[in-house]
């Protein structure tokens, strides 16, 4: 099965932009939900990431602001730009694209936005929250939400399976990582310095976010095995997007696989609208889900966020 993502992002952001329609009319005061993004050069992948995030800013009314700096920026002048940002009572959350030139600290910047502005659980605060609470914690970053996401809906269950995770960013691989540890899956992360066809081939799943064209080859999956390919790259020279997996010589031997692009990409983006509902109805004292009872709502029942 190719699993693709774009239907239940479309369905998820259409679910949010109604609760924040609902609670919009019921307030006439309440400022829709404000997203600031800081983004660092022009890495090709953050360049596709971004125009998508602004892009479901404008389709749904969301407020938003791109600050996008050249590379040679220095590190106080972000951390300015964030400090500013987190006084703004017209932002409710503000993501730092990642990743970031080497001069700058992913690590310090990151713990430079507001708690109850961290959309993407970067601050380590937040990120340590997230490893002793797991998904009962309040914010989950959005492409390992992404994945769990993917796993519900299709009834993936990852209990005593063998499952390698070839990535170990804060971002993405080590908190999914622990993520799926949580759901008693037998977890195995990969990196730069480990045999990873050999840990690939012993895999029932394989979710791979190394950001690396076609590291996985079709031929080291075994057979039946399922496949969430996370990693995105753009080819040189040309608009093609490509993942991790080597996937036409993967897909015969699967029993389930996300394409790149078009599978954990778009629900990535749902996830980032969905923390971004989650933040406003906190900083606004408003209930995450109306009740049932509520007549008036007649979209978002039973919608659980």
């Amino acid at each position: 099965m190719i699993f693709k993502g774009n239907f239940l992002a479309k369905e998820t952001i259409s679910r949010i932009a109604q609760l924040i329609n609902y609670h919009t009319s019921k307030h006439s005061t309440l400022m829709r939900p404000g997203l600031a993004i800081i983004q660092v050069g022009n890495n090709p992948s953050s360049l596709t990431y971004v125009r998508k995030k602004i892009a479901l800013c404008e389709e749904n009314e969301v407020h938003h602001e791109l600050y996008h700096f050249p590379e040679t920026i220095t590190q106080q002048e972000i951390i300015r730009q964030i400090r500013f940002l987190n006084k703004q009572e017209s932002i409710d959350g503000i993501l730092v694209q990642l990743p970031l030139p080497p001069h700058l600290s992913r690590l310090e910047i990151s713990n430079e936005i507001k708690l109850s502005k961290d959309i993407d659980c970067l601050h380590m605060a937040n990120f340590q929250n997230l490893l002793q609470n797991g998904e009962n914690n309040d914010i989950i970053p959005c492409t390992p939400a992404a994945v769990l996401h993917i796993l519900d809906t299709q009834g993936i269950d990852v209990r005593n399976q063998n499952v390698t995770v070839i990535g170990r960013s804060h971002l993405v691989g080590f908190p999914l990582s622990v993520l799926l540890l949580k759901r008693n899956a037998k977890v195995t992360i990969c990196h730069s310095e480990t045999a990873v066809q050999e840990h690939v081939e012993k895999a029932d799943i394989v979710i791979s976010c190394a950001g690396h064209k076609e590291l996985v080859k079709g031929d080291w999956i075994k057979n039946g095995a399922k496949v969430i390919d996370v990693g995105i790259t753009r080819i040189p020279g040309t608009n093609k997007i490509v993942g991790d997996i080597e996937f036409n010589n993967a897909l015969p031997k699967v029993s389930f696989i996300t394409p790149v692009p078009g599978g954990v990409g778009p629900l990535t983006v749902s996830m980032l609208f969905k923390n971004l509902y989650r933040v406003w109805c906190r900083t606004n004292g408003l209930k995450l889900n109306i009740d049932e009872q509520d007549k008036e709502m007649v979209y978002a029942q039973n919608y659980q966020f």
